[in-house]
């Protein structure tokens, strides 16, 4: 009995010892899982709201991605504007991306767009495509697109000066001088904060624009109306200096004619004409008649921020007797909406028709025109609009 509890009490102290070890590594192992989680806690703080992996779309024409955030860093690969990255780190305004191939590489913040903004711009761009075009325009400098009216909305691209716009809205914005400035620098994806204001506060002219553009492509939003240089056609630029025009569009089209013939003096003969191709052959070899265009105008008088999109409507025909462009048409004193929708004549001669919504004193009327040759005649039931069309 005695050798038995002896190797029974040997034993243990070398379990106890065993025991312990297991414990020392196990609170070890547990030391380091809080550490862990302490340590993505922290991270996580670091970053900001946003979690990593969240889908973002580049919002500059081009973007260069870097090694590192060092001063010492090499390139890595460019991104265009559109392209889907995910950013997987954040650290102060820089962003770590992926791009659609597996690169990784950073850039800052300001150069990337949240993902729903993206898609409100897609959005946009893809209605934009139906509405009818209201005149054709050029951006005067670097102006920037907005995705609503106003210089504190979120700016969606920047366009060069020189660009080609089609205006197809109007809308307007306040704006407090020492407010948000639209200088064309302001970051992409993000509002502009405004300072505290310190001047009056007055409406200011948005124009709501359509433009392709390399390389985003098909694109649509809001530019400041004063950055927009719209193409008037030459053959109404004279009129231009009498109001601001907001809309023109070609309703159809007339013979030039012959100009009129000035009067002969008395006694006068009539030159002789020089022997020339029987009739039938003058016929056979003349030219087609030249034809000019009809125009319908819109436009408004005043300062901007008014709440009428146009205030007036003119229609200019070319008159074959004094061979010059004369007014078919007056109506002033109106309170329009854009758009104006137009049906052009199909041939010389033939009826053209508009149509607009009216704001008047027995509420919105719908508006419809017909253009016969050179006369233009009101042909709507004239009843005021229940609900806005």
């Amino acid at each position: 009995m005695l050798p038995e509890a002896r190797v029974r009490r040997g034993r243990g102290p070398g379990l106890a010892r065993f025991g312990g070890w297991n414990a020392r590594r196990r609170a070890l192992r547990n030391l380091k899982f809080l550490l862990a989680v302490a340590l993505i806690t922290a991270c996580g703080s670091c970053r900001g709201s946003e979690q990593a992996g969240e889908e973002a779309f580049v919002a500059e024409r081009s973007v260069t991605l870097w090694t590192s955030l060092a001063q010492v860093k090499e390139p890595v690969t460019s991104v265009r504007y559109g392209e889907r990255v995910e950013i997987v780190a954040r650290q102060n305004d820089q962003a770590k991306v992926r791009t659609s191939t597996g690169v990784l590489g950073w850039t800052e913040q300001r150069n990337l767009m949240e993902s729903a903004l993206w898609h409100r711009a897609r959005d946009l761009a893809r209605s934009a495509l139906s509405m009818p075009v209201q005149a054709q325009a050029t951006s005067d400098k670097l102006t920037n697109v907005h995705i609503d009216p106003g210089r504190t909305s979120p700016r969606i691209y920047q366009l060069r000066s020189g660009t080609r716009l089609e205006i197809l809205g109007r809308a307007t914005a306040d704006f407090t001088r020492g407010g948000a400035e639209e200088t064309g620098t302001a970051p992409a994806g993000a509002a502009v904060s405004s300072p505290p204001a310190t001047g009056e506060t007055r409406h200011e002219d948005w124009a709501l624009v359509r433009a392709h553009d390399d390389p985003a492509g098909d694109l649509a939003g809001w530019v400041l109306r004063r950055f927009v240089k719209f193409e008037i056609p030459p053959e109404l630029l004279d009129y231009s200096t009498q109001y601001r025009f907001v809309a023109w569009f070609e309703l159809g089209r007339v013979p030039t004619g012959e100009p009129e013939s000035p009067p002969k003096a008395k006694g006068q003969r009539a030159p002789r004409e020089a022997p020339g191709p029987p009739e039938s052959a003058q016929n056979e070899s003349a030219p087609a008649p030249a034809e000019k265009p009809q125009f319908l105008v819109a436009g408004i008088q005043g300062p901007e921020g008014q709440p009428c999109d146009f205030t007036l409507i003119r229609v200019y025909t070319w008159g074959a007797q004094r061979q010059r462009y004369e007014t078919a048409y007056v109506e002033s004193n109106l309170c329009g909406s854009l758009p104006i929708r137009i049906q052009s004549a199909e041939a010389a001669g033939a009826n053209a028709a508009f149509m607009f919504t009216n704001r008047g004193r027995a509420g919105e009327e719908h508006r419809e025109y017909t253009m016969h040759q050179t006369s233009v005649h009101r042909t709507d039931n004239r009843r005021p609009l229940r609900g806005r069309h």
